[in-house]
């Protein structure tokens, strides 16, 4: 116990630290500072007060967390990250617990926690200010009472989970097809009945207020459901079951997924029970969000299927056993998974920022260009930018810095641009075209870029 708590508390610290540099990133924009702005000004619990154009229909858990510290300690990025800590060490404890659980032996226990977290997308997310990291935290606190038959843990983690996010909700379909394919008639319903309770009350309550849940009729990421025809609705299924098979491969997952697959062929790990177990808890456990993201139009992320990646690694470091050289091929594993971290896609693919730590070398230099541009006079309010960097400096730095980018058109003078922001080819074009660079900051292979319009 000791060995465990050293080391949990000593990784919490190092993630905390590296953690500190990140913005708010990505759609978490969305979740944590354009929703907890509103409850900061308007109320904690003011749930129903979020305008119309940035509502994305999911509960505001983990803004409603982050504006109570607010109220507390002061409305800084610091204190926004300080909020997310407590959840990191949780998810490394239950991580802990999962390995304490399915392997025997105590010293091989720490070398699976090890492979188990060195999941690219899992280390990223939790440098981030995400709902994420609580959603992960409750998901493997239910898991783990699950496995241990502790009905009271379970109906706790479920009722947190639920509320958490909708993608909270899919994981709790998870978790409850998991306890069907294990224990089948045996299922205890009273816990799922407890934890249902926050997640139905809030989709009641959003239905019966709004009229809507996910379909925000007013935003600009378009109906999930919109395919158009038969036809689109059919490509919609094929490049999203391509799309989902690239994110369980992507950032060093590859090589694990293809070691599970040659021992479950090869070596007959098909035949072994005791692979059985957890490859149906990591398959079941993220089911439900792979059904449903097959059907909708918007683009599934990497973070959707991180417990998914955690256990099938568990997985894979419970077949070494099958091999005589085991430390070399486990020493393979876990260099891939790190290495994911170092992956720059060409301009032209789009990747994944939020899922890897690559996204920690975009702070940097974002902040040495708004330096550079502060101290050459360039206006912030004549400079357009893109996703997930728009709008106002402070929605991504909690620094009460109110300079608004310029919203793109083609026609401004200035243009902050990055590779990070996954643009099209033909808007990079366009800028290549009409612009003439004027700075450059580049950190391992992350770059922002300063443009002004040629004049013709």
């Amino acid at each position: 116990m000791r060995n465990r708590i050293i080391i949990i508390s000593a990784l919490t610290i190092l993630i905390a630290i590296i953690g500190m540099s990140t913005g708010i990133f990505w759609d978490n924009k969305t979740f944590v500072t354009s929703m907890g702005n509103v409850l900061y000004e308007k109320g904690i619990f003011a749930w129903d007060s979020f305008p119309i154009d940035f509502d994305p229909g999911q509960p505001p858990f983990i803004a409603t967390l982050v504006v109570s510290a607010w109220r507390f300690f002061g409305r800084t990025l610091f204190i926004s990250h300080i909020v997310i800590v407590p959840f990191v060490f949780g998810i490394l404890w239950q991580v802990w617990s999962i390995c304490d659980y399915f392997i025997d032996n105590k010293k091989d226990r720490i070398y699976a926690f090890f492979l188990v977290i060195a999941d690219a997308t899992l280390l990223s997310q939790m440098t981030l200010i995400t709902p994420e990291v609580p959603l992960l935290f409750f998901f493997f606190m239910s898991l783990n009472a699950l496995l241990r038959n502790n009905n009271i843990l379970k109906a706790t983690g479920l009722f947190f989970l639920g509320i958490v996010s909708l993608r909270g909700m899919m994981l709790c379909g998870g978790l409850f097809v998991i306890d069907l394919l294990l224990n089948k008639r045996q299922i205890s319903w009273k816990p799922y009945v407890i934890g249902a309770l926050p997640a139905v009350s809030f989709i009641v309550w959003r239905l019966t207020t709004k009229g809507w849940i996910i379909s925000n009729p007013y935003s600009n990421w378009g109906n999930p459901m919109e395919y158009g025809s038969l036809m689109g609705f059919l490509k919609n299924i094929v490049w999203n079951s391509v799309v989902f098979c690239q994110r369980i491969m992507d950032f060093g997952r590859v090589v694990p997924l293809m070691f599970i697959l040659f021992t479950l062929a090869f070596r007959r790990g098909w035949q072994k029970p005791e692979y059985h177990r957890l490859f149906i808890i990591a398959i079941a456990s993220t089911s439900v969000i792979w059904v449903v993201s097959l059907f909708i139009v918007n683009t599934m992320g990497h973070r959707y299927f991180i417990v998914s990646y955690m256990l099938l690694m568990l997985l894979a470091f419970k077949m070494l056993r099958e091999y005589a050289r085991r430390w070399a091929i486990y020493c393979v594993l876990i260099v891939s998974l790190l290495a994911g971290n170092f992956i720059i896609y060409p301009e032209s693919m789009a990747q994944g920022w939020n899922a890897s730590l690559a996204q920690l070398n975009y702070w940097s230099v974002r902040h040495d260009m708004i330096e550079y541009m502060d101290k050459n006079g360039i206006a912030i309010n004549k400079t357009a930018t893109f996703f997930p960097n728009e709008g106002k400096i402070d929605d991504v730095d909690i620094n009460n810095d109110q300079r608004t980018w310029a919203e793109y058109t083609g026609k401004e003078q200035y243009v902050f641009y990055s590779n990070v922001f996954n643009l099209p080819d033909e808007q990079i074009d366009y800028l290549h075209k009409n612009y003439r660079m004027m700075k450059c900051f580049n950190r391992l292979g992350v770059r922002t870029e300063l443009y002004e319009r040629i004049e013709k």
